[in-house]
This record gives C-alpha cells, sequence and structure tokens, in this order.
C-alpha cells in the first residue's frame, strides 16, 4: 500500500478518533478512584493510560514518581494542578518513606525544613495573584525546584536526618539529583535533563537559553514566562 492508502483509511475513521479524544477530556462515569472507591479527583498524565486518583491514592502511587504531571478535576474540565498541590512529600533516604530519626534541633517540627533564612529574591515571578497555583513557588525553606526533561516541577522536600545521615545536597545526589548549590539545595536537575541538554547541544546547536524555554513551554504552553526561573539554574547549565 502506498502512503495515500494508509491517509485515506484515516481519513475514513478521523470521526471516530475526534470523538475518542474529546472523551478523554471528561473522566469517567462512574467517577471513581482507580485504586479505591473515592471519587476520582486527579488525573496523572505520566502514568500508563493516564488513570484517575483521590488525593491519597495519588500520593501513594507517586512518592517514588516525582517528575509525573497531574491534572485536577474541577467539575467542569481538567485543570493543570502539581504532586505538590495534591500534597505529596519528597522523602530523601529510607526509600521514599519518613526519616524515623524526626527532625533534629533548631529545625521546624512539623516541616523538617532546612534551618537557615531563605533568599527568594533570585527568583524571577510576577505578582502571586497572576501566577496559576501549580507555578507558585512553595513558601518557607523546605520546597525543592526539579528539573526534569518531562518539565519544572516544585515539591515539598523533607531530608533525613539520621546521625549518619549525609548532607541534604549530598541526598539529593544519591537519589539521581544534580543540586545547584551546595549549603542551600534549592534547585535540582535529574541527570536524564542533563543528559538531554548535551544531546540536543551537540546534535542541534541548542542555547542554554533556547532549551531552558523549551522545558518552560513544556511545563506551562500557556503561561511559559510564569515558570520560575532561577539565576542558579541557568548558571548550572551553563557550567
Amino acid at each position: 500500500k502506498t502512503q495515500n492508502d494508509y491517509l485515506c483509511q484515516w481519513v475514513e475513521r478521523r470521526n471516530k478518533y475526534l470523538d475518542a479524544l474529546l472523551a478523554m477530556e471528561a473522566p469517567p462515569n462512574p467517577q471513581k478512584c482507580s485504586i479505591c472507591d473515592g471519587d476520582r479527583i486527579y488525573r496523572c498524565l505520566g502514568c500508563f493510560s493516564q488513570p484517575l486518583f483521590c488525593m491519597q491514592c495519588c500520593q501513594k502511587q507517586h512518592y517514588m514518581l516525582p517528575f509525573h504531571q497531574i491534572k485536577q478535576w474541577t467539575g467542569t474540565f481538567f485543570e493543570d494542578s502539581s504532586l505538590c498541590l495534591a500534597g505529596m512529600v519528597l522523602h530523601r533516604g529510607h526509600h521514599g518513606q519518613p526519616c524515623p530519626s524526626g527532625v533534629p534541633e533548631g529545625m521546624d517540627q512539623h516541616s523538617n525544613r532546612v534551618p537557615f533564612p531563605v533568599d527568594d529574591t533570585e527568583w524571577c515571578m510576577d505578582e502571586l495573584d497572576d501566577v496559576p497555583p501549580f507555578l507558585r513557588v512553595p513558601q518557607g525553606g523546605n520546597h525543592l525546584t526539579l528539573v526534569d526533561v518531562t518539565s519544572v516541577h516544585l515539591l515539598q522536600v523533607r531530608y533525613c536526618v539520621c546521625p549518619t545521615s549525609q548532607q541534604f545536597h549530598m541526598q539529593l545526589l544519591e537519589s539521581g539529583l544534580l543540586s545547584a548549590t551546595i549549603d542551600q539545595p534549592k534547585t535540582a536537575f535529574s541527570f536524564s535533563v542533563l543528559n538531554d541538554f548535551i544531546c540536543n547541544n551537540l546534535e542541534c546547536e541548542t542555547s542554554t537559553s533556547n532549551y531552558y524555554n523549551k522545558l518552560q513551554r513544556i511545563t506551562s504552553n500557556v503561561f511559559p514566562h510564569l515558570v520560575p526561573v532561577s539565576a542558579s539554574a541557568v548558571c548550572l547549565f551553563v557550567r
């Protein structure tokens, strides 16, 4: 068969394809979680077949999959959301489970946050009211910006604080994440995005700024200019 024959076969079925694509924009009926019987609130775009989860199951299914993108059902459509808004916390050490040692002296007992002041002046953000919720940088010193080939992710992070634990930047490295800074890890890159940038730079001559612009576009095709950009992140790409 020729290419024209294959195209004619598709034209005959294009309405069925369009119907199937439009049907994917609404939750199935009954609206139940794919794991339990709870209400389906979140749809994961990274999981195979894009299953729907309740909040609790979404957290449990993604505690080792922080790079998945999700959408939240508003009652009329699926809105861009994030695992951070779904309440997921990235625990380092102990195979993704909370550290049994609790928090060290000088740390917030509820947040296990880094016990030093955090300077957020390096972030280039518009007024908070103009930024969609899934693009807002979490408040406090315990958030982490993860840059991956899938997008730029904002997550709450809890580090292991056992007496024999590594420094925070080393805990990230052992998890396959390269921290942009040593003392105050706030931005980290997956090895996948670093390798992908090298390949793009060598084969396509993609510049650092153009590659990061692509990541912003992947994160939010509607508001790419609102994706948080850290000066240290761009500097690490250059290095």
